[in-house]
């Protein structure tokens, strides 16, 4: 582990991330690279979503389907109550899927991991995706379930908006759209592999290239379904042209090869000058958005340890602002 200014690298690969890595390069990028971006080829990727949904629940969780603010959604709540910092705290999750696929039950595990760490809910937002509405319509959604959410949470000042990939996109436009309307802000923003950028072609393609997962022909075929429809994106198009000092303390994770990492450095770098509190984490050997994939990887693990401890210090510092 290497430590530089507000950025963690981490070097050790665990086995079972090697053998994950090598088996997305080698099967999961290809397929994605010919997968058709047209309606069918993508009614065909919510399959994945429903599928994850007939696996075995995580054990030890209170599962609880409703609907915040008019959007689908799903609370993940583990028996153990957070005590000192984090208690009354909420963590709203946005999953992740390019705007195109996955959901609930694809990010089951991962909420429920963070819930059981942090001894908080986890609500987890099924929001419009490609091909009901572009991005503007899932922000709109976001917009919805976060507002709904200071209604009825335990303490509205306290509540983290986190997600990763396209999620991670959305949990940076909550916190800048409620800074611009003078709504209460999130205490934080948590980013796993966030999509803070919809011009990925601005960056080095020979380095695009190496992600072992996302393949960046897709990526551009799809730019342009996002950012049709009749729901525009408030503010920045793109999370990185925001005004860095509307965003709130944020923990960001990349791993060392993947499209995210160029726009996860200039974020981090834009938090720094603007003096807001930032925490970015690099990981070597990993895939995009590893922390998905939950307690089965080491990597994983870790760094919902991480994020839980730079909450905990982030609530103690605003806690010590306001008394």
């Amino acid at each position: 582990m290497r430590t530089r200014d507000s950025t963690v690298w981490h070097w050790n690969v665990s086995p079972r991330a090697r053998v994950i890595f090598c088996l997305t390069r080698t099967f999961v990028k290809p397929m994605f690279t010919l997968w058709p971006t047209t309606e069918r080829g993508i009614r065909q990727l919510e399959r994945l979503d429903a599928m994850a949904d007939k696996l075995p629940k995580p054990k030890n969780l209170d599962i609880e389907p409703f609907t915040l603010g008019g959007v689908p959604s799903e609370k993940v709540q583990h028996p153990r109550k957070a005590q000192g910092e984090l208690a009354g705290a909420t963590i709203l999750y946005f999953h992740g899927g390019g705007f195109v696929f996955c959901g609930l039950a694809t990010h089951r595990a991962l909420c429920g991991l963070l819930s059981a760490k942090a001894g908080v809910p986890v609500i987890s937002v099924r929001y419009r995706q490609l091909p009901e509405g572009s991005i503007g319509t899932s922000v709109k959604d976001a917009m919805a379930a976060y507002t709904a959410l200071l209604e009825t949470a335990e303490n509205p000042n306290k509540i983290v908006v986190a997600g990763d990939s396209a999620g991670g996109y959305l949990a940076m436009k909550v916190a800048e759209i409620t800074a611009l309307r003078g709504i209460t802000r999130p205490a934080a923003v948590v980013g796993y592999s966030p999509l803070l950028n919809v011009n990925l072609e601005d960056h080095d393609p020979d380095f695009m290239k190496r992600d072992a997962y996302l393949p960046m022909s897709q990526v551009e075929k799809l730019k342009d379904r996002w950012l049709e429809g009749p729901d525009e994106i408030p503010g920045a198009q793109s999370p990185i042209n925001a005004d860095a000092s509307l965003i709130p303390p944020s923990f960001l994770v990349s791993a060392e090869y993947e499209l995210m990492r160029p726009d996860v450095e200039i974020m981090t770098e834009n938090l720094i000058k603007a003096g807001q509190a930032v925490e970015t984490h690099i990981w070597s050997g990993q895939i995009h958005a590893f922390p998905v994939i939950g307690k089965a990887l080491r990597e994983g693990k870790a760094i919902v340890d991480l994020t839980i401890k730079f909450l905990e210090r982030t609530m103690a510092s605003q806690n010590q602002i306001s008394a």
